[in-house]
């Protein structure tokens, strides 16, 4: 288990060095029969690191629950448990609740949340008769500039075909136009798949196009959408979606086209460079920043630390030299992004990977 376990380190490092964590997923598939009968799908990721199902600990909101000793894990992986026929007493709630999925310390956590809240709380609304939730990678958000891949959760309609990948997509479609109703092209359309709306420095995914249009085809996962005049900084659009299987989401808005002044716009003036950019045990949460470009900073740059969710975790004022050590909080393993501001500015974007 051990030699186990530290592959897995080894493997996670080497992927964090090349962009993203390799985090494998247990989890595959969730969803109900009928009889409300819970079900869980375990897809081939689970065998990576060597626990068995009878390691890890189901919660709910009623309490936590174990496999019984004498369950004996398939051979084969994509097996299926009824945890509520397979665990004496499991109880789980098909309306509203949670299911995680916990293990020994080196086991990375997973959770799936349902109910009728419109809020990040949840990843999706309550499973509807033969609908499942599968455990998606998703790719393509814009975060800090780089292209980066993270798992959510994302519904799905009709029998399992794929393991992780759904039968069945969703589709956003953002509509501008200026005050006169012509369409608006090349404005910003900020988006994020983990749920909190998208800060307007975060998240870029691109404009729309000549027709005014910003299209967006993806599983049906939980949505954050942020649309911001380019004249006022008004926000035109900002909302969190739960689009059903197959369901396309239409968002309309009015925007002021006078030209832009948008500071967000410009490209990063200058290279954030993090020493060290992977986080581990044995180096601490120290982390030492220096901002090269060829223009000197001024006396309000500012760095800023966020999760993958946008979450502001964290700020710190640079100091015009450019260089400075900064302590961060606590952190979970995890990519986290950097930006340092000046007056509105983006000049810089970094990120550090964190593996405890």
């Amino acid at each position: 288990m051990k030699k186990l376990s530290l592959l897995l380190i080894t493997l996670l490092w080497l992927a964090a060095l090349s962009g993203n964590p390799l985090i494998p997923r247990y989890l595959a598939r969730v969803w109900f029969d009928e009889n409300n009968s819970c079900f869980v799908m375990f897809g081939d990721e689970a065998w990576w690191d060597g626990f068995t199902v009878n390691d890890l600990c189901f919660v709910t909101s009623a309490g936590s629950y174990y496999l019984p000793s004498s369950y004996t894990q398939p051979s084969e992986p994509f097996f299926i448990i009824n945890l509520s026929q397979e665990i004496p007493g499991f109880t789980i709630q098909r309306n509203e609740d949670f299911l995680r999925l916990t293990g020994p310390p080196s086991f990375i956590p997973e959770e799936l949340r349902w109910g009728p809240q419109n809020d990040p709380s949840v990843h999706m609304h309550a499973l509807g008769p033969g609908q499942s939730a599968t455990h998606v990678n998703v790719t393509g958000y814009f975060a800090f500039g780089y292209y980066e891949t993270g798992l959510t959760w994302a519904k799905d309609n009709g029998p399992i075909i794929s393991t992780y990948d759904p039968a069945y997509n969703s589709t956003l479609n953002v509509h501008l136009r200026d005050t006169n109703g012509n369409p608006a092209p090349g404005i910003r359309v900020n988006h994020s798949y983990f749920g909190y709306p998208p800060v307007y420095d975060q998240y870029y995914t691109g404009g729309t196009n000549s027709s005014g249009d910003w299209v967006l085809t993806s599983p049906a996962t939980l949505h954050g959408i942020l649309v911001k005049d380019p004249q006022t900084n008004g926000t035109v659009i900002q909302d969190l979606l739960f689009p059903e299987p197959g369901e396309t989401i239409h968002l309309n808005g009015t925007v002021n086209l006078m030209g832009s002044n948008d500071p967000e716009q410009i490209p990063p003036a200058g290279v954030l460079k993090l020493y060290p950019s992977l986080l581990s045990p044995s180096s601490g949460n120290t982390l030492n920043l220096k901002y090269e470009s060829g223009s000197p900073l001024g006396q309000t740059a500012r760095l800023r630390l966020y999760d993958l969710r946008g979450r502001l975790l964290s700020g710190k004022e640079m100091p015009s030299s450019g260089e400075t050590v900064w302590e961060l909080p606590k952190l979970s393993s995890g990519i986290y992004f950097i930006s340092l501001s000046e007056r509105g500015r983006i000049l810089a974007r970094s990120k550090i990977t964190v593996l405890k």
